[in-house]
């Protein structure tokens, strides 16, 4: 059986505290008095690159005595300039929490919409930033672009800079196996069901929420029930298919066999859910309840089934790997 602890569960559903403030815009006067280093982006998933480019951030502010500060947006850029935005990797709220536990002294949310998007360089900073921070260095990926069209870049904006006192860093990015880590990749390989890959990139277990709701209760028919969860429409969902993974309740955990997609057998049914969820050693009622689901590794693609004896053979076969990989005991998380 493999083993997990509470320290890393607790980390793949993103319940770390958050150590540092995080102020709107509007609140961010506050941070004024004192001056700091700042790293920008949207930060989705705030994946491996993300935390290095904080990390070389924080050990600048540190090294001038000054304060950390990421500033990232709210919503995602991606949602107002493109006209299909890719699916998220975390919401809004798991995005800033992950980011105020890494290593910042605070956390600026800048509100995003058509006005800033069509901003030059010169605007964000001087309209949007400079009047609510000290800003003495700005640390971003190489690959960064900022304006109408991402006119400006790393170049553009150092040369903006330098007669403002300002230095720029534009960091190389993180590499893994000669490619890029970026939420781009990450995307990629977890919509191809390659968990493993997309977990060494995140630094984490990738992990969704969603809320339990009433199905077409063919599971509990069948002697395995199953949670319906229903996630926000932003959110990527892995390959269909059928994974190996934990369900997250409030701060205890569960092994689970998740179900990715409409069940090719009940495709038709009323009440067919896109994320089910069979929960290894729980049976109590969890309806309407907030839950997060964790995808460790793909057990099998979709496929129909010829018969229901052959379906439930089937599930019960991927519960029991389940079981053979964590058990089914609960897990207590605040340990």
């Amino acid at each position: 059986m493999s083993h997990l602890d509470a320290f890393s569960l607790r980390r793949d559903f993103m319940l770390g505290k958050a150590s540092a403030p995080i102020y709107g815009l509007e609140d961010a006067a506050a941070l004024s008095r004192c001056a700091c280093a700042v790293a920008i982006g949207a930060f989705d998933g705030v994946h491996r690159g993300h935390r290095h480019l904080i990390d070389q951030m924080v050990a600048d502010a540190h090294e001038h005595g000054i304060a950390a500060i990421a500033v990232t947006f709210d919503p995602d850029p991606d949602t107002v300039v493109s006209a299909t935005p890719a699916p998220k990797l975390t919401l809004v709220a798991d995005r800033l929490c992950l980011l105020a536990s890494s290593g910042v002294d605070a956390v600026c949310v800048v509100p995003f919409d058509s006005a800033l998007a069509s901003m030059d360089h010169d605007a964000f900073f001087t309209r949007v930033l400079l009047p609510v921070l000290d800003i003495r260095s700005v640390h971003v990926g190489s690959n960064f672009r900022l304006g109408h069209r991402g006119a400006s870049d790393v170049n553009v904006i150092r040369d903006w800079a330098c007669s403002r006192g300002i230095e720029v860093f534009g960091h190389e990015l993180v590499r893994e196996d000669g490619d890029a880590v970026s939420a781009t990749r990450i995307r990629s390989l977890i919509a191809s069901g390659s968990m493993e890959m997309a977990a060494a990139e995140l630094g984490r277990t990738y992990a969704v929420r969603g809320r339990v709701a009433r199905g077409r209760g063919e599971g509990h028919k069948m002697g395995f029930p199953t949670a319906n969860v229903v996630i926000d429409s932003s959110i990527l969902a892995p390959q269909e298919g059928v994974y190996a993974g934990f369900a997250c309740l409030g701060e205890e955990a569960w092994p689970a066999a998740i179900n990715v997609g409409l069940p090719p057998t009940f495709k038709g049914a009323p009440g067919s859910a896109k994320l089910e969820a069979n929960i290894v050693g729980f049976s109590a009622d969890i309806y309407e309840r907030d839950i997060a689901l964790s995808f460790t590794k793909q057990l099998r693609r979709s496929r129909p089934f010829d018969s229901l004896d052959e379906l439930i053979a089937t599930v019960e076969g991927n519960i029991q790997d389940v079981r053979d990989l964590y058990g089914e005991g609960r897990y207590d998380l605040r340990a």
